[in-house]
């Protein structure tokens, strides 16, 4: 079995205990959030073979252009990316989250930034240091102050570079939530 595989059994193991150690509650609305994800980097590039990804992200709980309704409004976010390979891509941008469902748990967040990227020792050469980042995730509340999720990412520098291959990562996540900034 390789490294990859393992790793993303262990999250989903993970993932499986949290459930079963939460109580549902109602949804956290909103609130300061640090998600940590783990999973696959390089889903989807046949030239580079699949590393693991762990990531680290935080929402700011104020944002502008929102209401109490669905749409949660623009929320400034920072994040960190770090793979198996020694690559490195930090960023900062907005996550556009919509809240659903009768009791509010539901939780879709589209998401992007502007951040930069180091090769490390990937093959995967994106191009250049600037890079953008796009994400969609899906998260359910599972606790008052907690979420469990699923989120597919992707890197790329939009053509402004002479190489522009581009990269995807799928994730599992957890995302804490908490009264904050």
């Amino acid at each position: 079995m390789t490294m990859c595989k393992r790793v993303v059994i262990a999250a989903a193991l993970f993932m499986a205990a949290v459930i079963g150690a939460t109580q549902p509650a109602m949804a956290a609305g909103d609130q300061s959030q640090l998600m940590v994800g783990a999973g696959v980097f390089g889903f989807g590039v046949a030239s580079e073979p699949n590393n693991v990804e762990a990531r680290i992200q935080y929402r700011f709980k104020n944002g502008f252009l929102g209401g109490d309704g669905a749409f949660r409004g623009f929320k400034p976010l920072v994040g960190l990316a770090a793979q198996t390979s020694g690559s490195v891509f930090g960023y900062a941008g907005l996550a556009l989250p919509f809240v659903f469902g009768a009791d509010g748990r539901w939780e879709i967040v589209a998401e992007g930034a502007l951040g930069a990227y180091r090769q490390g020792s990937s093959l995967l050469n994106l191009g250049g240091t600037f890079e953008f980042h796009l994400g969609l995730g899906a998260n359910y509340a599972v606790s008052e102050n907690g979420r469990l999720g699923v989120g597919i990412y992707h890197i790329s520098n939009a053509n402004l570079h002479t190489k522009n291959p581009g990269v995807n990562s799928v994730l599992a996540t957890y995302t804490f939530t908490f009264a904050g900034p």
